[in-house]
């Protein structure tokens, strides 16, 4: 099973932001290779089209990882507000084609946080830029990360990855989804203030959440259990397509 997994960039400036960014990437890399995939980890920023297009041409399922805010511009956002970073604008349009090349073929694709955001945009939503409670969802210094409780929705694709009804997360984001994307369902919240943290389409196998499974920090079986959906829905896909005896 081939899984491609979609950073930001594959490299970064020198600091806590880009370290951070680095581990998480290689993180989810290792726990794939562990779980029976065979993971291409590409940065979709300064790579060439030569790189990420024949990966995502021999893909299996896709992964897309976290890491800078959304261009406001893909959304129709403002271009200030506060907590305004760099925004990767070539990653951006690139990781909207990944994601319209995954509904439009059926791949199985999950998102993580940013992931989540740009899947939201690609189905035609838009982002909230800085949530007031933004400082529930991550620290202001040292470790962004908080842990944080979310409510899973019954009878979702995410209650049968997680199956308790409420879970604890691992997250680092002060944006959200505003306007919900058309096609797809909300299937968690975050229990303190009901900000959308999961989202899935129900009419094709793609998943997101907002939070960070793949951080050390994170269940150890979460990651696993998301992985482990791509592989079914792959499984699911391919028994489909194989003619009856």
């Amino acid at each position: 099973m081939k899984l491609l997994v979609i950073a930001p960039a594959t490299s970064y400036e020198p600091g806590p932001f880009g370290d951070l960014l680095t581990r998480l990437a290689e993180d989810t890399v290792e726990t794939a290779r562990r779980e029976g995939w065979t993971p291409t980890l590409i940065g979709l920023e300064d790579c060439g089209d030569h790189r990420w297009q024949p990966a995502l041409a021999a893909a299996d399922a896709v992964v897309i990882l976290g890491g800078h805010d959304v261009d406001p511009r893909l959304y129709g956002g403002p271009l200030d507000y506060p907590g305004s970073g760099d925004h990767l604008v070539t990653a951006d349009r690139r990781a909207l084609i990944v994601i319209q090349a995954c509904r439009a073929d059926r791949r199985p694709l999950l998102g993580i946080c940013r992931g989540m955001h740009l899947i939201n945009v690609a189905y035609g939503g838009d982002l909230i830029p800085h949530l007031v409670t933004h400082l529930n969802h991550r620290r202001p210094e040292g470790d962004p990360m908080r842990d944080h409780l979310v409510d899973v929705a019954p009878e979702s694709s995410l209650a049968a990855v997680l199956p308790e009804r409420q879970v604890t997360v691992r997250s680092s984001h002060h944006q959200a989804i505003g306007v919900l994307g058309r096609g797809l369902k909300p299937v968690a919240w975050a229990t303190h203030d009901g900000v959308i943290e999961a989202v899935e389409d129900p009419e094709r196998p793609v998943l997101a959440v907002q939070w960070h499974p793949e951080d050390q920090g994170a269940e150890p079986d979460q990651l696993p259990a998301l992985l482990g959906w791509l592989a079914a829905e792959l499984r699911d896909a391919t028994d489909r397509e194989r003619p009856a005896s």
